[in-house]
């Protein structure tokens, strides 16, 4: 089930704390305004954390920690760093001293919460939603949170309960909706459990998790031409799913349709065994080993030739080898599976950039601007291939599309900056390239050549 909405708002909560400053006690406001040394360490942290650099921030955090230790953002912001890297057992004990110095911050307690969830200590995890949701009650997400670990710890009643006080606060929370549909099946309750479906998918007709779960009910009570309706608008929506694919063949048995009943174990057969190798082929690579990761997207690749999250795992592997001529060829096939893949027409792109096809480059730019109009890496991407093929007029129009469209927090409009101001000093209008390297600079202030660049400008014009 896709869990975007929620990742959304969960991320939400943390740029708030990495871009926003504390407000200490007043005991604590002092010693921070007397060390500007220490404000500037804490504000570059909340930079980079809002760059996604984790790491960076991490370095300069660590130092703002030793001046400011009393200051609970500093090591708020130090365990979101480690939450943004994954590593979450390192994440915990700078949230725990945060909620220490600032005990009444519900978002502080939140955050803990995931981390100490996402290492399996539920009930460390339920006490902290449980108190963040005494201090700001108004949260749904707090609620569903505390439903997933409450449901992990087999509580499903309680699970069931915070999922509904979820839905209480935000009726459209699909992500709430699913959870407690699935647990009023899994409770006995399949009545119940197929009306949450169906109001989930009056909000979300194309959420696939939903309808192989409402087929899986309509199966069980013998409804099954319901049910095949069901599970075609899922397959419709995501061809690769295996588990549609073993249900499409349990129902068809079960009607007597023994031939197409065959071809859809074959179809499920083949998705599970490719996504086995798919699933190891990132273990792999999360671990480094990049010629058993290779292995196992190519046989995921050679099972099911449509496989595309397995191209573009192995595309990854081939760049981070500096191998662009594999990788170009891999994003080729893509383009023969899913021409209309906006992503693929980008990076393929980006690695015609790296050969230095500038023209190549800007042609696979344009297709992706020509899929979706407001692609900012599509847009970057052309931008800089101009100016690198010395166009500059045009140049300067994508690299303004850009920062129109970039979202602030982003690398990409800091760099966006940068290439419109390289592009200004080549239409020898210094002093808007003057005025776009004091904004990268103002962005980041460790921008490379950034301020090197601008003393020239200063000095020559």
């Amino acid at each position: 089930m896709s869990m975007h909405r929620c990742c959304r708002a969960f991320w939400g909560v943390l740029l708030l704390y990495a871009c926003s400053t504390d407000t200490p006690p007043p005991e604590e406001t002092r010693p921070i305004a007397q060390d500007p040394e220490g404000a500037r360490l804490v504000n570059r942290g909340a930079f980079f954390l809002k760059q996604g650099q984790p790491r960076k921030a991490l370095t300069v955090l660590h130092q703002a920690a030793k001046r400011v230790p009393k200051l609970p953002s500093v090591h708020f912001n130090t365990g979101l760093a480690h939450v943004r890297l994954g590593e979450y057992g390192l994440a915990i004990p700078p949230l725990q001293r945060a909620v220490e110095l600032d005990s009444l911050n519900g978002s502080f307690r939140f955050v803990l919460g995931d981390a100490l969830s996402a290492e399996h200590r539920y009930p460390e995890a339920i006490f902290q939603y449980q108190r963040a949701i005494e201090l700001e009650p108004e949260k749904a997400l707090y609620r569903y949170q505390l439903g997933k670990s409450l449901r992990a710890t087999a509580d499903f009643d309680g699970a069931i309960a915070a999922f509904e006080a979820a839905l209480d606060l935000e009726p459209d929370f699909v992500d709430a909706l699913y959870h407690r549909s699935e647990l009023l099946g899994r409770s006995g309750r399949p009545a119940e459990a197929e009306a949450g479906y169906k109001k989930l998918l009056v909000l979300a007709p194309q959420h696939v998790a939903a309808l192989v779960a409402l087929a899986t009910l309509q199966t069980q009570a013998g409804r099954h031409r319901e049910a095949m309706s069901a599970l075609e608008q899922a397959v419709a929506q995501e061809p690769r799913h295996a588990q549609a694919h073993y249900l499409h063949h349990q129902i068809l048995n079960r009607m007597g349709r023994a031939d197409e009943a065959a071809k859809a174990l074959q179809s499920y057969q083949r998705l599970s065994t490719a996504k086995r190798h798919y699933d190891q082929g990132q273990i792999y690579l999360l671990k480094g080993k990049r010629e058993q990761a290779i292995t196992s997207f190519s046989q995921a690749i050679e099972i099911d030739s449509s496989f595309v999250d397995a191209y573009l795992s192995l595309c990854i592997v081939h760049l981070q080898a500096n191998d662009s001529q594999s990788a170009r060829l891999l994003l080729e096939r893509i383009l023969g599976v899913e021409p209309e893949h906006v992503e693929v027409h980008s990076l393929l792109g980006e690695t015609h950039l790296l050969e230095r096809d500038f023209a190549a480059a800007q042609k696979s730019f344009a297709e992706a601007i020509a899929l979706d109009s407001t692609s900012v890496r599509a847009a970057f991407g052309l931008g800089r291939s101009l100016l690198l093929s010395k166009n500059y007029q045009q140049a300067d129009a994508a690299l303004r599309r850009t920062l129109e469209w970039a979202p602030t927090h982003l690398p990409i409009y800091v760099e966006a900056h940068y290439a419109l101001a390289l592009t200004q000093i080549q239409l020898k209008n210094y002093e808007e390239a003057k005025t776009l390297l004091k904004k990268v600079l103002e962005l980041n202030p460790d921008y490379p050549q950034a301020g090197t660049k601008l003393a020239w400008l200063e000095a020559s014009f």
